[in-house]
């Protein structure tokens, strides 16, 4: 095993034992709760020591004594090296900065502000990283994010952008036009539900729970399709393909141009998740200046959305 499975391999038994299950520590560094079972049992291979008590399911991890025994030293060990990168980082005279965002963000809010800040700021290059896999800001992936969630990253510095956003089902004009049974539940569920797939937590809801929400328990007839991007579902919505469950703040643009219409205004579900800027604790000065920039360009935009979606309504 190369130095470098080592090092990844230990991460994920670090994370694991101090966070309790292979999930959180997937979370927490940005990968799949399978990867990380895969690397812990890889260490456990090569160093011939069982690391965890597993339940029946393999859920809940319990660290034998071996593994508490290293525990302490290896998170450390850890902590020291991410303090080391962010001294290395501090000594950089790069202007470089590597943002790292999901496909959707990036489409909707961060492309479109680039110029302006590029135009403001001539010695701050941008490094877009654009992918639904969370770099790790601690160990220096990148610079800044912009995650999904609950706001609760460890070590890191979280600046939420909205609260609690909802989803709530869109359609297109024409579609509601030619159907317009569909502002009632049963002539919705005549129609193909699109749902955004790109979120993997069972606790996250989707159109099951929200029909739930509305007193609909049997919809066994109803047709689903889910699709693992999230921009791709709302095209397919703008396309008449179905009925999306949108998230509220990917689908602002759209309501308040008109190309796709809330069926329900009164009847959203919350998720409880929130949108967030997310640097290292002590970012870099231009890190810094780059996130508070974009705070403030995120929440205006968001603001002006939201207005114009309100006027578009009372029309």
């Amino acid at each position: 095993m190369k130095t470098a499975t080592h090092l990844n391999a230990l991460r994920a038994f670090e994370a694991s034992a101090r966070l309790g299950s292979f999930t959180a520590a997937a979370n927490e560094i940005g990968v799949t709760p399978e990867a990380i079972g895969q690397l812990v049992r890889t260490l456990e291979a090569y160093l011939n020591i069982q690391l965890f008590h597993r339940n029946r399911g393999g859920k809940r991890l319990s660290p034998t004594q071996e593994a508490l025994t290293v525990l302490p030293s290896l998170s450390d060990s850890f902590n020291n090296l991410s303090g080391i990168l962010e001294r290395l980082k501090g000594l950089s005279t790069t202007g470089i900065l590597t943002v790292s965002t999901p496909p959707s963000v990036a489409a909707k809010w961060i492309v479109p502000l680039l110029p302006l800040f590029l135009q403001e700021e001539t010695d701050i290059d941008i490094r877009m990283d654009i992918t639904d896999r969370m770099l790790d800001i601690s160990i220096g992936e990148a610079d800044l994010g912009i995650r999904y969630g609950h706001g609760n990253w460890p070590g890191l510095k979280a600046i939420e952008l909205v609260e609690d956003e909802k989803l709530f089902p869109v359609c297109c004009p024409q579609l509601l036009d030619a159907h317009p049974d569909i502002v009632e539940i049963p002539g919705l569920l005549k129609h193909t539900l699109i749902r955004d797939a790109t979120m993997t937590n069972p606790r996250y809801p989707g159109w099951r729970e929200w029909l739930q929400q509305q007193g609909f328990k049997n919809f066994d007839g109803a047709h689903f399709l889910e699709v693992n991007a999230s921009l791709t579902a709302i095209e397919m919505a703008k396309l008449s393909q179905g009925i999306a469950l949108a998230r509220e703040h990917l689908v602002l643009s759209e309501l308040a141009d008109g190309t796709l219409v809330n069926l329900f205004p009164e009847s959203p579900i919350s998720t409880h998740w929130n949108y967030y800027i997310v640097t290292a604790k002590r970012p870099r000065n231009h890190v810094e200046h780059f996130s508070n920039w974009l705070e403030d360009k995120l929440k205006s935009k968001i603001k002006d959305m939201k207005a114009k979606q309100s006027a578009r309504t009372e029309l």
